[in-house]
């Protein structure tokens, strides 16, 4: 038993956690919890930001790769309302984090004090996640921190991931308790994997062992439970093709003679056709989402219930939310893959050659590869974003991680960009936050020093982001930016083109008094912060650009100009971007 101040009793639960950074930016409510991380600089590493939005999303994608939590750490009210947008957007995407705000003294609460929230109710900071986060604690005693970290801990990285909040009032950082702590914090975590029910899984083994035309969709559950290998291992055990939703990408290699692709409105042919025509689809960790169903349209992705659907999720509000399930296992993906690994290990005869269906799955795959192949041309001037997608490939490393944010740029690596190991692509589409992706970068260097990773951006999330430029320097990550910069919010531009009309775009490119194109130059910028960067404009210099850009070993940003004109193929027409209204 020691006696502890509040702020020190967090610091060291948090180092005995395991928490290797605490991002964010500083403010008068967290002062003692800022003094406890000075003092064990050797343990825990505190990373400071320029915007509160960015901690969020940092934490998120260096769970993603890591699979480990980070702690963000918010001034109350404004503060905590900056952070919100980063949060909630884990949240959409079953990423966790844990995340400390601070709180007014109580004694000042409801009277005024500097920067309190109490508009719906005294030191109203809590409020702000609510609906954002898995759970939410106030404590103003510094003798329940440790208990409630432990719970946080827990719940944020349990079930189906996700981000807590902690609002801790300054009384509790800074008033004295008497603390034990536990020889192993770990003690309190659960570290078994939850199995999904046994018969259960014998009858979904039995459907796969007797479909004449499966498919396997592994979703973004896949990569958050680690389930790579579970995922191939069983794949290859009975010869099912895999396709993945947009988050599962990389979950199984695009090389692997198993794989289809991605599935959805930008998804590859063959893994669209195969879905639609499958008689039984077993389906991981996917929320089967409006991205990956082509709008929920029947026939376009999927063709439910004349296909047999086993849904196997952790969160059994996601099975069956929309379409009906033949089989619903509730369990971790890794687990219910081994164990249906174990079924047909000990049938024998599991494996099937399915000769029609393979073969007509390798026409349609061919055929898709040679329309991609085709579908750019490398001499042209914008340069397009086909071209530039197949020439990041060549200059990244095979087991570099492949970073995105949303918009037209996200929507060709994720259908035209292999990948070929897990954890080594990073995207969001449950939140979709534009800024995600050129801040989240930074997390996943720092879950991954010795890989080397790369961003795509648009210029509009990347005109959101520019502050994140001095933290990249600061922190000395090595990291390649690249802008695919079309002058407008084009992925708003393009389906406003088709919805109404070509030359109808209203609100979505950036302009000058004059009408002309406003052209930020990102480079100068990302320069002026101590980042190296060149602008490229031409096809025939892209190559030499990017091999530039990845033998730096230092931050470097390339600014390139693309078409705006060009669109990534839709190769599932539902309702997008809008439902048909009279």
């Amino acid at each position: 038993m020691q006696k502890l101040r509040g702020a020190d009793i967090v610091a060291e639960s948090l180092i005995r956690l395991g928490i290797e950074y605490v991002i964010g930016v500083p403010g008068h409510t967290v002062l003692d919890l800022l003094d406890a991380l000075r003092l064990r600089q050797d343990r825990i590493r505190a990373i400071m930001v320029r915007n509160e939005e960015t901690s969020g999303y940092i934490a998120d994608a260096y769970f993603r790769i890591s699979h480990k939590p980070m702690v963000v750490v918010a001034h109350n009210s404004v503060g905590a309302a900056n952070t919100l947008t980063g949060v909630m957007n884990a949240m959409l995407d079953s990423s966790a984090m844990i995340v400390i705000t601070g709180d007014a003294w109580t004694k000042t609460q409801g009277r005024g004090a500097f920067q309190e929230l109490t508009h719906s109710r005294d030191a109203g900071t809590a409020d702000i996640f609510r609906g954002s986060v898995k759970r939410s604690w106030t404590v103003n005693k510094p003798e329940k921190l440790l208990e409630v970290l432990l719970k946080a801990y827990k719940e944020a990285v349990s079930g189906r991931p996700g981000p807590v909040h902690i609002d801790i009032t300054q009384e509790a950082f800074t008033q004295k308790a008497d603390v034990e702590f536990p020889d192993d914090v770990f003690n309190f975590v659960p570290n078994s994997r939850t199995r999904g029910d046994a018969q259960a899984t014998a009858r979904a083994f039995e459907l796969l062992k007797s479909a004449k035309q499966p498919v396997i969709l592994a979703g973004g559950g896949t990569n958050r439970g680690q389930a790579s290998a579970a995922l191939i291992a069983f794949a290859e055990s009975m010869n099912i093709p895999v396709a993945t939703t947009s988050m599962g990408k990389s979950s199984i290699p695009d090389e692997h003679s198993l794989s289809l692709g991605v599935s959805g409105w930008v998804g590859t042919t063959v893994a669209n056709h195969a879905l639609r025509s499958a008689d039984v689809i077993l389906a991981l960790g996917t929320r089967l989402s409006e991205t990956d169903t082509a709008g929920f349209t029947d026939g376009a992705v999927l063709s439910i219930p004349t296909t047999k659907l086993i849904h196997v999720d952790i969160d059994p509000v996601e099975i069956a939310r929309f379409y009906p399930v033949a089989e619903g296992i509730v369990g971790d993906v890794a687990a219910v893959l081994e164990d249906l690994l174990t079924l047909a290990q000990a049938s024998g005869d599991a494996k099937s050659a399915r000769a029609d269906w393979w073969s007509s799955l390798k026409e349609v795959k061919e055929s898709w590869k040679a329309e991609v192949a085709n579908s750019f041309n490398s001499e042209s001037d914008p340069i397009e974003p086909g071209y530039l997608t197949q020439e990041i490939r060549k200059a990244l490393p095979k087991d570099g991680i492949m970073m995105t944010d949303v918009g037209n740029s996200q929507k060709w690596i994720i259908q035209q960009f292999p990948t070929y190991g897990p954890d080594t692509f990073v995207t969001s589409l449950g939140g979709a936050s534009m800024g995600f992706g050129p801040c989240g970068v930074a997390g996943a260097q720092l879950a991954a020093p010795d890989k080397r990773v790369a961003i795509i951006t648009g210029d509009g999330s990347m005109s959101m982001s520019l502050h994140i430029y001095p933290t990249i320097v600061e922190l000395g990550l090595p990291i390649v930016y690249i802008v695919a910069n079309d002058y407008a919010w084009a992925s708003v531009d393009g389906p406003q083109a088709r919805r109404f009309g070509p030359n109808q775009s209203f609100f979505t490119r950036f302009t000058l008094p004059n009408g002309e194109p406003y052209k930020l130059d990102f480079a100068a910028v990302a320069n002026a912060c101590g980042l190296k960067a060149e602008r490229v404009l031409s096809s025939k210099d892209l190559p030499a650009a990017l091999a530039r850009a990845f033998a730096a070993g230092v931050p470097y940003l390339l600014d390139v100009e693309v078409r705006r004109d060009t669109y990534v193929p839709m190769t599932a027409r539902g309702a997008y971007p809008l439902p048909e209204v009279e």
